[in-house]
């Protein structure tokens, strides 16, 4: 793994945090509450059509993807999924869940 066991912990939790966060809102957007708002809030990437709750479970699988990556030791996290390029230490920092380049950020897996 390319970051150390400190560094790989911290963006493990911050990616179960954001896992949360998904996880509440999609329950509660379940239970027949509001969430349009606070989905837009959170700029989750959607393809037009898309329902709130396929959106919320689309950035929830990512992010679970994300996470195993990061127990497995893979070296594929933290690097675009389109060129390969290492997204850099402190872009994942600020936003653990990237995994998309400046020139590939609007591209979907």
């Amino acid at each position: 793994m390319r970051f150390d066991a400190p560094t790989c912990a911290r963006l493990r939790r911050s990616l179960l945090d954001r896992g949360q966060v998904l996880a509440t809102l999609l329950a509660e957007l379940l239970a027949g509450k509001d969430k349009t708002r606070s989905i837009d809030a959170l700029g989750l990437n959607a393809r037009p059509g898309m329902r709130p709750e396929e959106i919320l479970r689309a950035a929830l699988d990512h992010v679970e993807a994300l996470r195993k990556q990061i127990e497995a030791g893979d070296d594929r996290y933290g690097r675009c999924h389109v060129c390969g390029d290492d997204l850099g230490l402190a872009a994942l920092t600020e936003v653990p869940w990237s995994d998309a380049c400046h020139a590939h950020a609007g591209l979907a897996r």
